[in-house]
């Protein structure tokens, strides 16, 4: 157990595994999850219900759960072929809590609780946001579930509404960090959106420990096409976030047929331009973070991430 105070920012699949690996390595874990998704059973709850969308929570909190027989039936989906068809149970749990306990930051504490979590689940924003894409040709798709063309990719990204503050813990959390994590996970539409919750920027730019981008192993269709890793970390600095101090980044090759599968739909491996990360400031760390099981793609292990986001950080402070 390492005595680090450790806040991770993203959403998706990504964060996920990132707080697997680090829930029984570091004494001090806060996760900061996007709060954007509108598809799938979120995206209903959140036209229905009106509350903010519970799905990339769930999954964290899932991921830090105390009570492994209770988190998987948090992950159970209905297929009834009824109207709770594909809803996770956790989601309908989420959704009712916040609505006893009066707002959305409440119902994922009082979730936590029944999960006995290790650490501490925050929503980006104390409530829904929408994701506004825009793309070099000046167009512009809404929303986290808009399908994209593969061969595009975005520019940058806002919120609807811009001035929704994140929840005060948040923001204690990054004051109290001994290292922030970003990623890894989609860019536009998971890592970044995690970070415009109003206040995060400016008490990240009071932050003085490292700031270590966890680097995306592979570019995605429609969002970072043709990205290598210091546009990625290019686009976090465009975005308002002060300074990326480390990068973690897979090395090692990848199986030819799996590199085939992704090219046929639009992604590459992300080049790591060492020279590029270097002249930014940017130290780069390289190592096998990768699970050894190919059959679901590429797929970070959560005890290899893990391991090299506290080495990073026992070395930066």
């Amino acid at each position: 157990m390492e005595d680090l105070r450790v806040v991770a920012f993203g959403g998706g699949t990504g964060l996920p595994v990132l707080l697997r690996g680090l829930r029984d390595r570091v004494e001090d874990l806060t996760a900061v999850v996007t709060v954007g998704d509108d598809g799938g059973s979120s995206g209903r709850l959140r036209q229905e219900l009106g509350v903010a969308p519970p799905g990339d929570v769930r999954n964290c909190l899932v991921a830090l759960a105390g009570r492994r027989e209770l988190a998987e039936v948090f992950n159970y989906r209905f297929e009834s072929g009824g109207e709770l068809t594909d809803h996770a149970v956790g989601n309908l749990i989420i959704a009712a809590l916040s609505d006893m306990a009066g707002g959305f930051c409440e119902g994922v504490e009082q979730a936590a609780h029944f999960l006995r979590v290790k650490g501490q689940v925050f929503p980006a924003a104390e409530r829904s946001l929408t994701l506004v894409i825009t793309h070099p040709d000046g167009s512009v798709t809404r929303g986290e579930s808009t399908p994209r063309d593969a061969g595009r990719r975005a520019s940058s990204v806002a919120v609807e509404p811009a001035d929704v503050p994140a929840p005060p813990g948040v923001i204690e959390a990054v004051e109290g960090a001994d290292v922030v994590v970003l990623g890894p996970g989609s860019l536009f539409t998971s890592t970044i959106p995690a970070l415009l919750g109003g206040g995060v920027r400016g008490a990240l730019a009071g932050f003085d420990g490292p700031v270590v981008y966890a680097a995306n192993v592979m570019t995605q269709p429609g969002e970072t096409t043709g990205f290598s890793v210091s546009d990625h970390v290019r686009a976090l600095l465009d975005h308002g976030i002060p300074r990326v101090t480390d990068v973690i980044s897979h090395s090692g090759t990848l199986p030819d047929e799996l590199v085939a599968r992704y090219k046929a739909e639009g992604a590459a491996p992300a080049v790591v331009d060492l020279g590029t990360l270097e002249d930014m400031g940017v130290r780069v760390r390289e190592a096998d973070l990768l699970s050894d099981d190919f059959g679901a793609g590429v797929r970070h292990d959560p005890a290899k991430l893990a391991v090299a986001v506290c080495d990073v950080a026992l070395v930066r402070l």
